[in-house]
């Protein structure tokens, strides 16, 4: 026997508002929330003109959430939407009845707030308390925008219709409407006319990624001084390798260096494959605002760059430390065991992986390690370490209590006979056994609170140990 879902009265009652659209519409005001959004959302998907444009005019609600629009692609429904927007802005400026002020394309699973928390200065709502003066509130009420936020990336994104659309609507209009941006991705393709028309000090995560050039970089960097309140930056693919003029590369450092010391309110700081880093760290990490979250992989560094890290206010809280794919083996061990000691209540999150760490420099930060309290992931993967070194950070690492999540390099007496075996995971030797079973026992012995797994290359894990 078949079933059919029965229309709940929510149902009945919006197929009947929609259904009759030459009707006023009912009053809003008397609506919950969760109604209010779901007709929007009926009349939207619905292709509803007329009815759109009379709920816009009479919406209760200072924030529609429009993130299922962008989700879905509708363009259909988006333009639904402009069009009903763009009828009552031909008729008239916006009339102080009209209650809606923003347009929420970010995520539907984020609950929009009301503008006054989430705008910045200058983008809040219309102040409290009406002017006596009628001509001084006709002219604030001309001078109200309607605002658009969304989360944007200037790569595939903007290359799509609905978004292309939207983009394109909002530059024709930019008296009546202005667009936020919270997070901004930039990759291979930027749209300059956009970047001038967001307020940028609205701006609190940028990622840049693609295949940098030199005049690129100078002209996007141009924005970032803008960029007043930015909390997360990603930058990527700028790499030494290609780059490889020395005397070119120490001025345009100084000049990138110039641009990132200005970045005063980060919280995430995190470049990948650059080479603009080496020995300009204390160039660009002047902030007393502590960081919570440092990465840099794949990036040449100086030993003067580790020990400006262990000084400076920026890095007095961190919680994630990732400094992977360098070369430490030249390198004294003491800055990184200053920057453990500093960070030992704090720290979260280590990834020390492909650093050339060698014996003796692992027995130098091994105490400031084992006192990272706080520690739930410590990955080690791609270093050279012996077998023996390898049994004392297990167990320095088995003392954390809060460790959940431990990845160790194989030992070196093992690599030579992995790197002569076509396939790691066939080798029977009576060597790779013992190393096995040494492992096991110790972890039996000292019984870790975390999960360990032994990687010979970056993906390829030889054998895992649970927690005891």
């Amino acid at each position: 026997m078949s079933t059919q879902t029965v229309p709940t009265l929510q149902d009945l009652a919006i197929q009947s508002v929609l259904s009759y659209e030459s009707l006023p519409i009912p009053n809003l005001e008397i609506l919950n929330r969760v109604l209010i959004l779901q007709l929007y959302k009926e009349a939207l998907m619905g292709g509803h003109v007329e009815m759109v444009m009379k709920m816009v005019l009479s919406c209760p609600l200072a924030c529609l959430p429009m993130g299922y629009l962008k989700k879905t692609r509708n363009t259909n429904a988006l333009m639904t939407m402009l069009n009903g927007l763009d009828r009552l802005i031909e008729e008239m400026t916006l009339p102080s009845q009209w209650k809606l002020q923003a347009l929420d394309f970010r995520d539907e699973n984020q609950e929009s707030l009301f503008l006054a928390s989430r705008a910045p200065p200058g983008a809040c709502l219309q102040e409290a308390g009406c002017p006596k003066n009628r001509r001084k509130r006709r002219q604030r009420r001309a001078k109200q925008r309607l605002k658009v936020f969304i989360d944007l990336q200037m790569q595939e994104t903007l290359a799509m219709e609905f978004v292309y659309r939207l983009t394109s609507w909002v530059l024709g209009r930019k008296y009546m409407v202005r667009m936020y941006c919270e997070k901004l991705k930039i990759g291979c393709f930027v749209y300059y006319k956009l970047m001038n028309a967001l307020p940028l000090d609205y701006v609190q995560e940028l990622e840049m990624d693609s295949r940098w050039r030199r005049d690129e970089l100078e002209k996007l960097f141009f924005y970032l001084h803008k960029m007043r309140n930015l909390r997360v930056f990603r930058f990527s693919n700028m790499s030494p390798s290609v780059l490889t003029c020395r005397s070119l590369n120490r001025w345009f450092s100084h000049k990138y260096s110039l641009q990132l010391r200005k970045l005063d309110k980060l919280r995430e700081f995190c470049v990948h494959d650059v080479f603009f880093l080496q020995g300009t760290l204390h160039k660009i990490l002047l902030s007393q605002t502590p960081l919570e979250k440092l990465s840099l992989t794949s990036s040449p560094l100086k030993e003067s760059d580790l020990k400006h890290l262990a000084v400076c206010p920026s890095t007095d809280q961190l919680k994630h430390l990732q400094l992977c794919s360098f070369s430490l083996k030249e390198m004294s061990p003491e800055p990184l065991r200053d920057l453990l000691q500093k960070v030992a209540n704090t720290l979260e999150t280590l990834h020390l992986e492909y650093c050339k760490i060698t014996d003796s420099q692992l027995n130098v930060i091994l105490p400031a390690l084992g006192h990272c309290s706080q520690l739930r992931t410590f990955r080690f993967r791609g270093n050279h370490i012996s077998l023996c070194a390898l049994k004392s950070l297990l167990c320095h690492t088995a003392r954390l209590a809060q460790l959940t999540e431990g990845e160790y390099p194989a030992p070196e007496e093992i690599r030579d006979l992995i790197e002569k075996s076509f396939n790691p995971r066939e080798i029977k030797s009576e060597k790779m056994d013992m190393v096995r079973r040494e492992v096991t026992q110790l972890v039996k012995d000292i019984r870790p609170a975390h999960d360990i797994r032994i990687h010979y290359s970056y993906c390829e894990v030889l054998f895992s140990v649970p927690a005891t």
